[in-house]
């Protein structure tokens, strides 16, 4: 897959002629999927590439209207990884700025997209762009229109009566509810990190952990116990890991990432590993005693190995 990154508006370079999906796709979940997939499919019946234009960093992120962005569901490395996936020939990364959001509807159609050369575009029905957000996928069907463009709008995608979308995933993250979010996404929730140097204290308590570091700003699931599954080597571990301050030693706020890999032996420091969320087990708690937290951590495994019959691991 190739990544264009576009940071000079007035660029005249030669672009390939695509197919091209509009948005910013953070979590490329399964209405995301819908949309790109849609794209793919109609490059191949036209014998062209499939592209995405996205943009970087997140538009919210650059405006400060909204703090929850801070964290990404995908960041940059995760979405290209993603995309790939999906079949994706070609992605344009837009470096997003204040300048750049202040184009009018007209300007960004005539003076920028049309400069790329699609021979297709394919939006979201609720896609916003232009100034302040103000013109809509009808708006943009209009316009690429007068500029020889085909646009097919891609209708919402709903389970239990909402709209799959970026805003319901990082809310039910926020529940721990890991395996709803799966479903959403279409693939279990993802972090990536590098195994650190900690307290040592799993080992202590005869369940030695892995610390991890993210390598990225990801938006992390609420504070607690899940079972996970840890990439590492490319082979697949099963895991308990905890999210959380680990009360029971501290009273801190700091939030850390701890895996104890199930029937693992080995050392795992400075290892960049991947790990999948598949189930929540329970709620961080504080315990009054190490013994009561090493049955805790007892009862965790058994159960975490019951669960992971439902999963592929």
């Amino acid at each position: 897959m190739k990544i264009i990154q576009i940071t000079d508006l007035q660029d005249n370079a030669a672009f390939q002629p695509s197919v091209m999906a509009l948005g910013n796709f953070d979590g490329i979940h399964i209405g995301h999927q819908g949309l790109i997939g849609r794209a793919v499919e109609l490059a191949g019946q036209l014998g062209l590439p499939a592209s995405v234009l996205t943009f970087y960093p997140h538009p919210r992120q650059v405006l400060g209207n909204s703090q929850a962005h801070a964290n990404l569901l995908t960041p940059f490395d995760e979405k290209m990884r993603v995309m790939e996936e999906l079949g994706v020939e070609i992605v344009y990364v837009v470096h997003f700025t204040v300048a750049f959001a202040g184009l009018t509807a007209e300007e960004f159609i005539y003076g920028f997209l049309s400069r790329l050369h699609p021979q297709g575009l394919v939006v979201g029905f609720d896609y916003a762009f232009g100034r302040g957000g103000k013109a809509d996928a009808s708006m943009l069907k209009d316009l690429a229109a007068e500029a020889g463009i085909p646009v097919e709008i891609v209708g919402a995608v709903n389970r239990y009566g909402e709209k799959v979308s970026s805003t319901l995933i990082r809310e039910k993250l926020s529940y721990g509810d890991a395996r709803l979010v799966c479903e959403l996404l279409g693939r279990p929730y993802a972090v990536t990190g590098t195994v650190i140097h900690g307290e040592k204290r799993g080992r202590l308590l005869g369940f030695p952990t892995a610390n991890i570091e993210p390598l990225d700003s990801f938006a992390l699931p609420k504070n607690g116990v899940y079972v996970v599954r840890v990439l590492v080597k490319n082979e697949w571990h099963a895991a308990v890991l905890n999210i959380g301050t680990k009360p029971t030693f501290h009273d801190q706020m700091h939030r850390s990432l701890e895996a104890h890999l199930l029937d693992f032996s080995g050392d795992l420091y400075g290892e960049a590993i991947r790990v999948e969320f598949l189930d929540f087990l329970r709620d961080e708690k504080k315990f009054f005693s190490v013994e009561e937290l090493i049955a805790q951590i007892q009862s965790d495994v058994v159960e975490a190995r019951s669960r992971l019959s439902l999963f592929s691991v």
